[in-house]
């Protein structure tokens, strides 16, 4: 039974993966590819804008408060001069805070910058595999296209097949047509012979017809004129 459905679910498999063959259209599918590669550079560029982002944040943030440590010392030495120890100290203090968060700010600045030269790398090998898939999904086409015109080529051979088959038989029909003709000429011919020699043969007949009639003519005639002669007493 475990046997019998294993070849089940495999006929299964193999005609949905012949179905899909026979509708899946290789270009469709590589303007398909190029599609999610576009869409997948331009994530990788909106990445690497809020990379950028959060760098330019940061520095500024550290530089801003390396701007204060500076001017906390500056005011310390001011109020130590003027004498006032407590507010020298409290400034001194301030000075030491910015300069820590400052420094706070140096790993995940750095952090930002790899990040940003990791999605710069990605985008260029995103740029790189886009050309060539362009590249391919071109030879693709034209693969198709020759394939296409193979195809009428060899629809039109098919075509041709018969168009020439059918010029043959014209060619044997006329051919015989001649044939038809030349005997019918030639019958003719035969026909036109044989009715010249019967009137021939009717002439010699009447000719010799009208010979005897004469000779009949003749004969009475003489026979006639002995008869009217007068005798002699």
């Amino acid at each position: 039974m475990a046997s019998l459905m294993a070849r089940i679910r495999e006929m299964v498999a193999a005609h949905a993966h012949h179905g899909l063959d026979r509708v899946e259209n290789p270009d469709v599918m590589a303007q398909q590819v190029l599609r999610d590669l576009t869409e997948d550079i331009q994530a990788a560029q909106r990445a690497l804008v809020v990379a950028l982002g959060a760098h330019k944040r940061l520095a500024k943030e550290r530089d801003r408060l390396h701007e204060d440590a500076t001017g906390w010392d500056a005011k310390a030495g001011a109020l130590l001069r003027a004498g006032d120890e407590r507010l020298a100290r409290e400034a001194l203090q301030r000075a030491v805070t910015a300069r820590a968060q400052a420094k706070a700010r140096e790993r995940p600045l750095a952090s930002a910058q790899q990040a940003a030269q990791r999605v710069r790398q990605q985008i260029d090998q995103l740029k790189r595999e886009l050309a060539e898939a362009q590249i391919r999904a071109a030879e693709i086409r034209a693969c198709l296209t020759a394939g296409e015109a193979a195809g009428v080529a060899l629809r039109f051979r098919d075509h041709y097949g018969r168009a020439m088959a059918r010029a043959q038989k014209l060619d044997r029909l006329a051919q015989k047509a001649g044939s038809l003709e030349a005997e019918a000429a030639a019958a003719a011919e035969l026909v036109e012979e044989a009715h010249s020699l019967d009137r021939e043969a009717e002439r010699v007949t009447v000719a010799a017809e009208v010979d005897a009639a004469m000779a009949t003519l003749k004969a009475r005639v003489q026979a006639d004129g002995t008869s009217s002669r007068p005798t002699n007493e």
